[in-house]
């Protein structure tokens, strides 16, 4: 069987690992399996950036933040060089009125050919296909 290739943004990873959210559970239990998973490797920037807002709002520990950061680099995930999407995620960006960095997702789903699985609704109707998670 051939795996199927997605692009998983951090909001996916963050719901996973910290709301235990059962959709977002399910698409990184499949990694490495039936799907090989893609990212921007700015993933790993905005998952941090995610985890220092539940420490600064005292809803985790800073030294649980360092665990499910570690625990998150550590999934069958495939990063991407940020060098090769920055050009055409800035025309990305420019063209449907997103950041850049969601601009990176989009483009980098397209040249796969992949779906991008997203908790973000926006970013799911830009996207060309789509996974919404709740």
């Amino acid at each position: 069987m051939t795996a199927v290739n997605v692009v998983l943004d951090a909001s996916v990873l963050v719901r996973a690992a910290v709301d235990r959210a059962p959709d977002a559970r399910a698409w990184t239990a499949r990694l490495g399996g039936d799907v090989h998973g893609h990212a921007p490797e700015l993933i790993w920037a905005e998952a941090a950036s995610a985890l220092r807002l539940y420490v600064t709002t005292k809803a985790m520990s800073r030294v649980l933040a360092h665990e499910v950061l570690a625990n998150l680099m550590r999934l069958d995930l495939e990063s991407h060089a940020l060098r090769e999407l920055a050009v055409p995620a800035l025309e990305r960006a420019l063209q449907q009125r997103v950041s850049v960095y969601d601009a990176c997702y989009l483009v980098l789903a397209d040249a796969l050919g992949a779906t991008l699985v997203t908790a973000d609704r926006r970013l799911a109707k830009t996207a060309t296909e789509a996974d919404l998670i709740a």
